[in-house]
């Protein structure tokens, strides 16, 4: 008879992660009544992943059944390599000749991408090839992001058209940075040098070079996942952790939309592999000095990701302090003589990217001050005005405000569920590091890095605080989570009972791919649900327009307004002076103007001299301000050219998707 404790005498025994498991399920319990105060996808779903997740560590904790991956038969692991090549060709082929990524493409590619994970996990042992694997990884993610970018006339999404649109071209032609003096860009160029000097290196548009410098190194830079996740894991799921990462939807979405956000990813990779190379090994000085080179390319390439890894860095030094506190068994013999060490070089290199960052933030002009002081002032701000509840979204009413539709519900779970079912193994793999024999100060670094970077993508939001501009953090936390995922995965394999971890291993190789292909952030230039999903990207007959306002029109007489994100185009690429654009109000189902804010605070109604339509108005899902009551949501109906311009007024331009109107002049 086995005399092996439950969960709860694991627990008294002092089991870190069985206690962690438990308090985990007892959270997730907890905050299933939030989504009764707050309407967000994100509070509806996270607690049951923490539920799934705390209770898979803990069937596995508890029956510890050794297990195996099963294996491919030696011809299946000889042919899926080539099916994934030869699938890959069939999305150019496909792309090429439709002219853009369909739904059709995005159901290929699932399948290519489901594929690729079932090769890397089930191919055997003789025929595992990590380098062949790796090949296929980036083959794959430069297909899926290079067919983007090469089937969309101009630029995909919304900064880009500020640094590619407007500043690039005023740098290319000055020779100097001069033209963006006053941006905050000034004092972190290291995107706009980047991309200029490759056109001048090159010869090249500066489009082309964008794309061969960046926009390849955005599917390359995966691999520094796989090197930092074989100081942890086997061969076999540091591969896997790679795949994941270069198949999430925020990693593909700065892989088309490349801006200073993308180059400061890869510098932050590059951190993350280093950091966790210094603290796994017995380093030598240029070690450390990796470290410090990369954290400045980060400094001087983008503020938010410098602000990111300087919380990554801390992760460190907590982590640090944590294993100090005398918790963990951390399994190193020379940590007496090596932690001292470790922490001084952490503090030095935290007390220097802090240093640094400040010194640069309070000399980086924006608007009418520096960009430090100003950040400062708005997170003020932000935190005298900010309340919980803030996630619910605006203060029009249910009973007044459209329904959502079944299909935008639909994608509002499609564009979560990739990143979750990430997390969810992320869960598992943080409570497998906190046990006692398996901690390592690399290890909890990323532990105590991915909890603190999901507080600021979602625990600030949810009291209103914004300043950190949560959307741009994904991305970046999923380089330790697809690594802690990884050691998550790799130890349900191995000790939880087979017929769950078939469950779990169909539902992942299935899911993951295809939402993560279909989700609103990889498929911006042509969306798959293009009724419900909004596209960020433009016809050529739509820039066109944009072209002819720039040359033709007065930039600042009068006010105009379009739906969203196409007014944003007209005002990043200085068509339209900065104040004279907006985004159009939809009330009582016309376009009514655009909404302004008056003395105090109240948003109000003001009526446009000009109003631009397109037909992706009556065809997309282009975003309108839904205006009821001095307040306003976000509002995805379909208009028509006459819901837009009426019988009354002037048509000023039209080509065959575009029209401008006025109103008569009096």
């Amino acid at each position: 008879m086995s005399t092996r404790p439950g969960l709860l005498g694991m627990a008294r025994q002092g089991r870190l992660d069985i206690i962690a498991g438990l308090l985990g399920l007892l959270a997730a319990i907890a905050m299933l009544p939030l989504q009764l105060f707050l309407d967000d996808v994100y509070v509806r779903t996270l607690p049951i992943v923490l539920g799934i997740a705390s209770l898979l560590y803990l069937i596995a904790a508890r029956d510890e059944y050794p297990g195996d991956l099963p294996t491919l038969s030696p011809t299946l692991s000889r042919v899926l390599p080539s099916l994934i090549v030869l699938g890959s060709a069939l999305l150019i082929l496909l792309a090429g000749i439709q002219g853009e990524r369909t739904l059709l493409f995005y159901d290929i590619a699932a399948a290519i991408g489901t594929t690729l994970l079932v090769t890397i996990l089930f191919v055997d042992r003789d025929h595992f090839s990590p380098s062949l694997l790796l090949f296929l990884v980036v083959l794959f993610g430069m297909v899926f992001r290079f067919t983007a970018l090469y089937t969309t006339p101009g630029f995909i999404g919304i900064d880009i058209w500020t640094h590619m649109g407007n500043w690039g071209p005023a740098i290319l032609e000055a020779q100097s940075l001069q033209p963006i003096s006053g941006r905050k860009y000034y004092a972190a160029p290291l995107y706009h040098l980047l991309v200029v000097g490759s056109s001048l290196l090159l010869d090249v548009p500066l489009k082309m070079a964008l794309y061969l410098v960046l926009g390849v190194a955005m599917p390359l830079v995966v691999l520094l996942i796989y090197s930092t996740a074989t100081f942890f894991v086997r061969k076999r799921w540091a591969v896997f952790a790679t795949a994941i990462y270069a198949m999430s939807a925020a990693v593909i979405e700065w892989g088309i939309h490349i801006i200073p956000t993308s180059l400061g990813l890869v510098f932050f990779l590059a951190v993350f592999y280093s950091l966790d190379r210094m603290l796994r090994i017995d380093y030598k000085p240029r070690d450390f000095g990796m470290v410090v080179f990369f954290s400045v390319a980060v400094i001087l390439t983008h503020q938010i990701s410098a602000f990111i890894m300087l919380v990554f860095t801390g992760s460190g030094l907590l982590a640090y302090f944590a294993l100090g506190l005398g918790l963990f068994d951390i399994g190193r013999p020379n940590w007496a003589r090596s932690s001292t060490r470790e922490s001084v070089n952490l503090t030095g290199l935290l007390v220097f990217d802090l240093g640094l960052i400040t010194f640069m933030w309070s000399l980086t002009p924006q608007y009418d001050g520096t960009f430090l002081t100003v950040m400062v002032s708005y997170f003020t701000e932000t935190l005298q005005s900010g309340s919980v509840g803030d996630l619910a979204g605006g203060t029009v009413p249910p009973s007044v405000a459209p329904q959502p539709s079944f299909m935008s519900t639909v994608v509002e779970y499609l564009d979560v569920l990739g990143f979750l079912l990430m997390l969810m193994l992320t869960i598992v793999g943080c409570y497998y590091i906190i046990r006692q024999e398996n901690i390592s100060h690399a290890m909890f670094t990323s532990v105590v890095a991915t909890v603190l970077m999901l507080i600021f993508v979602f625990g600030f939001p949810m009291l209103g605080v914004r300043t950190f501009v949560p959307g741009r953090w994904f991305p970046f936390v999923a380089a330790p989570m697809a690594v802690v995922a990884a050691i998550g995965l790799s130890y349900l394999v191995n000790n939880t009972n087979p017929s769950v971890v078939v469950v779990v291993l169909l539902v992942f190789i299935i899911a993951f791919p295809a939402t993560s292909f279909l989700a609103s952030d990889s498929t911006q230039e042509s969306p798959p649900f293009s009724d419900t999903q909004t596209r960020y990207s433009y016809t050529e007959s739509e820039i066109a327009a944009v072209n002819v306002v720039d040359t033709y029109f007065e930039k600042n007489r009068t006010m105009w307004s379009t739906d969203q994100p196409y007014y944003t185009v007209f005002e990043r690429t200085e068509a339209r002076s900065d104040g004279y654009m907006a985004a159009s109000m939809f009330k009582n189902g016309s376009v009514q103007g655009w909404v302004g804010t008056d003395a105090t605070g109240n948003e109000t109604l003001n009526e446009s001299e000009t109003v631009i339509y397109r037909d992706y108005h009556r065809k997309g899902a282009a975003n309108f301000n839904f205006y009821h009551n001095h307040s306003s949501i976000a509002h995805k109906p379909s208009v028509s050219f006459q819901q837009t311009c009426g019988d009354n007024m002037n048509i000023l331009y039209s080509n065959s998707q575009v029209k401008i109107c006025s109103q008569p002049e009096a």
